[in-house]
């Protein structure tokens, strides 16, 4: 839904190289290294002979802005080359151009911070793999540019230290630029020191990185980004050198995301004037009710002191969250830029800002709208936190664009409505939910204390302290009743509504969970990692308390499909500064249950089989789900065995789902069946019963009974044989029937025989066929993993029994029509 930079994401963990996330030979990644110490690695490939240009952009860090870069060979852990501060986009920030890459392969980038303690939440890492040769520069190009090639790739070379090399390209809204300077191509030391700008911007200007005011390593790199406001020509420029010599620059381009969704909203409410002392407000109300799955903020302002003002934030919801304070300079008074979370770098990195994005400035973001309903009245405040009479300014013009981003309905495969497995809106009670932990307290009720002092929906939602800010030194979880997702398959998802205000991460930790029960299998849903909630304006010096929700957060939990899970919301805290914490309502879990109905159903008299149904001659066979089996006469001649379903012969065997064998018989169905004594009947993946039935998937409890001899026949997915028919999936019922004798026949998905009668898939009856089954191709199955059995679609299904006097040929022409019918 984003408006801005398409950016990659890690997965953890990725700290080896065997663990390293994927990345393009062109890309933006946003990532965290975190916990302390924390080392991400991310593999990309390259052809023999190219270079790879890679630098990070760690000034929006709200922890550590100091990185190493390494550059690995293809074994993961030879360095080919590392920086540590070649960048200049916050503290200590990494660069390296232009590291040769000799043979073709997968190669690595390794980011990680220099001190075991040390955090960086987030950064971003731009990387590009250039192959094949560079555009060689053409002079003269100092007021004159030259374009750049496609590529982006130009061989260069200063001449002496007032040259100056420009490079045009065109750029459309929200694209972002990467250009990346290696000044020493020939890897021989023999080096220059020089300037990368890239530029126009407002009256023409440019920004402008130069790594000799600062430390440098060989080989010396310089590194740029910036999102450009609008669409244009621009230039990147080679300037500053020192000394002559030779360079590789490399140029590139990352469009901005697509926008789904995205409206903007224009404030009617300008001009406005800009004075000191009290607050300049301007408002947009936005109709509807929008869910922010995105949210940008254009501004254009002119001051005689762009650093005298503060300006914030208030959505509809009431959360006050900062944009920026005390940024620009007096020789730029005209401001006009897009404020958004995925720019190149935050405001306040440059002076200008003019025909820029930006991100917010360092310690605010703008996600902390994202899920809130953003109908109703926005307000941008401004203050001028310095008395100087002469300091009038005035606001334009602003504007809001929001991408709505619905939570996404889940569709079952199977057409069924999704099955509500927790709903808890907290209005009746606790429902389940319990909570513990050191200075725990989390307590169900109304809230009262800004910024969080109401619910999502109702009176009634968790806090820690409904009165106030969280405990000092407190270690605490509130944690869902036990869920369980045994009956359901993928999509699953689970939902919930979030509130929350807390202190720095490196302090604070927040975070939501999805579990096994017991702990296992963690997995992190929801975590923050920003800077503390709080932030001062204007000349009184006030604290705003800034806050994020009530959003609504949703999360794909198809994983743990067939297992029981819990949801941990948790807080921790340290001994210094308390905020007001996080608050918890209307959590919900919904699933695509699986089918415990079969579609047709068996019948009596010989053996005959529906898809996902009742099998039964003598004693049926217990399906999936549940069933029963019914008791019968034995027979004699044939046993069977069904995948999923019950075998036997005599008394059918229990199935999948906890059903019990009835007695006189054996048979064992899917998954974990106890043996007995006697003849012998095998289902495929459960245990072989002989003498008495096996039990089926599911805890299903076997019961003695007489053993049966012959000839053995097989159903995959459902029960086949002569004699007793064994059931498929579904939780049907065998029915009872007189016992039969003779050859054996297999179909796939039902049963059918020789001797008495035989049935093909749907809804069984009696008939007299003899040798091949009607229905020979793979049967109906139910998975653990979230997937489906078959189905017909889009018609009734065929019409059973078949007469008498339809020829064999025609039967299975139209048994090839039906096929063209099925999905899975």
């Amino acid at each position: 839904m984003a408006a801005g930079q398409e950016l990659a994401s890690e997965a953890e963990p990725n700290g080896t190289a065997l663990q390293a996330n994927a990345i393009s030979s062109d890309t933006v990644v946003r990532a965290n290294l975190v916990p302390d110490g924390d080392t991400d690695l991310f593999s990309f490939q390259a052809p023999a002979g190219s270079r790879v240009y890679a630098a990070m952009m760690t000034a929006s860090s709200t922890a550590s802005q100091d990185a190493d870069l390494d550059i690995l060979d293809q074994d993961g852990t030879t360095i080919l080359e590392t920086d540590v501060f070649n960048g200049s986009f916050g503290g200590s920030s990494p660069s390296i151009a232009g590291t040769p890459l000799a043979t073709a392969g997968m190669y690595h980038a390794r980011v990680r911070v220099p001190t075991a303690t040390a955090q960086l939440r987030p950064y971003d890492l731009h990387l590009k793999v250039q192959s094949g040769a560079p555009t060689a520069e053409v002079e003269p190009n100092d007021t004159t540019p030259q374009p750049l090639p496609a590529t982006g790739w130009i061989a260069g070379t200063h001449t002496n230290a007032s040259d100056v090399d420009s490079y045009s390209l065109s750029l459309n809204a929200g694209d972002t630029l990467f250009a990346s300077l290696d000044q020493d191509p020939t890897r021989d030391l023999t080096q220059f020191a020089a300037a990368l700008a890239i530029g126009p911007f407002g009256s023409g200007f440019d920004i402008q990185v130069d790594n000799q005011s600062g430390p440098v390593e060989t080989p010396y790199s310089d590194a740029i980004f910036a999102t450009v406001k609008a669409a244009g020509t621009y230039r990147v420029t080679v300037t500053g050198s020192v000394t002559a010599g030779n360079y590789g620059l490399s140029v590139s381009v990352h469009p901005a995301a697509p926008s789904v969704g995205c409206t903007t909203y224009d404030s009617a409410s300008v001009p406005r004037e800009i004075l000191f002392g009290a607050p300049t407000t301007s408002f947009i109300d936005v109709p509807g009710a929008p869910r922010i799955g995105d949210l940008n903020v254009s501004v254009r302002l002119s001051h005689p002191m762009p650093p005298d003002l503060d300006v914030y934030l208030v959505s509809p919801a009431g959360n006050t969250n900062g944009l920026f304070t005390d940024i620009g300079d007096r020789i730029y008074p005209n401001l006009e830029l897009t404020i958004d979370d995925e720019a190149a770098f935050p405001a306040g990195h440059f002076t200008l800002l003019n025909g820029m994005m930006v991100q917010p400035e360092r310690d605010y973001r703008l996600r902390w709208f994202d899920g809130e309903n953003g109908g109703g009245r926005w307000t941008l405040t401004l203050r001028d936190d310095t008395d100087n009479s002469n300091n009038l300014g005035v606001l334009s013009a602003w504007s809001l664009t929001i991408c709505d981003a619905p939570i996404p309905a889940l569709s079952c495969s199977s057409g069924d409505a999704p099955a509500a497995l927790l709903s808890a809106d907290f209005e009746g009670g606790a429902q389940g939910f319990t909570h513990a932990g050191t200075a725990d307290a989390w307590a169900l009720g109304t809230p009262s204390a800004a910024p969080i002092a109401t619910c999502n929906g109702g009176t009634q939602c968790w806090k820690t302290n409904l009165s106030g800010v969280y405990n000092a030194s407190s270690n605490q979880d509130l944690v869902s009743p036990p869920i369980d997702l045994s009956g359901v398959q993928a999509p699953i998802q689970l939902r919930w509504a979030m509130k929350y205000q807390l202190d720095n991460a490196s302090s604070d930790h927040g975070w939501v969970e999805i579990r096994e029960v017991g702990g296992a299998n963690a997995r992190r849903l929801w975590e923050f990692l920003d800077a503390a909630m709080t932030t001062t304006v204007g000349s009184s010096n006030l604290v705003l308390q800034e806050s994020a929700g009530w959003g609504t957060h949703y999360a794909d939990i198809s994983g743990y499909a067939g297992k029981r899970v819990e949801v941990v919301f948790h807080l921790d805290s340290d001994s210094s500064v308390q905020l007001a914490g996080l608050a918890i309502d209307d959590v919900s879990v919904l699933g695509c249950p699986r089918s415990s109905t079969g579609e047709g159903g068996g019948t009596g008299g010989g053996s005959s089989t529906g898809e996902g149904g009742a099998t039964g001659s003598g004693a049926g066979g217990a399906g999936t789900g549940g069933a029963t089996a019914a008791s019968g006469a034995v027979t004699s001649g044939a046993s069977s065995t069904g995948e999923g379903g019950a075998t036997g012969s005599g008394a059918g065997g229990a199935g999948a789902g906890g059903a019990a064998a009835a007695s006189g018989g054996s048979g064992a169905g899917v998954g974990g069946a106890a043996a007995g004594s006697g003849g012998s009947t095998t289902g495929e993946g459960g245990a072989t019963g002989s003498g008495a039935g096996g039990a089926g998937t599911g805890g299903a409890t076997a019961v003695t009974g007489a053993s049966t001899s012959g000839g053995s026949t097989t159903g995959e997915g459902g029960a086949t044989g002569s004699g007793a028919g064994g059931a498929g999936t579904g939780g049907a019922t065998a029915v009872t029937g007189a016992s039969t004798s003779g050859g054996s026949t297999t179909g796939a998905g039902g049963a059918t025989a020789s001797g008495s009668s035989g049935a093909g898939t749907g809804t069984a009856t009696a008939g007299s066929t003899t040798g091949a089954s009607p229905n020979g191709d793979p049967p109906a199955s139910s998975d653990t993993t979230g997937g489906c059995g078959c189905r017909f679609v889009g018609r009734e299904e065929p019409p059973w029994p078949w007469p008498a006097a339809l020829p064999l040929i025609a039967l299975l022409r139209m048994r090839r029509k039906r096929l063209r019918s099925r999905s899975c």
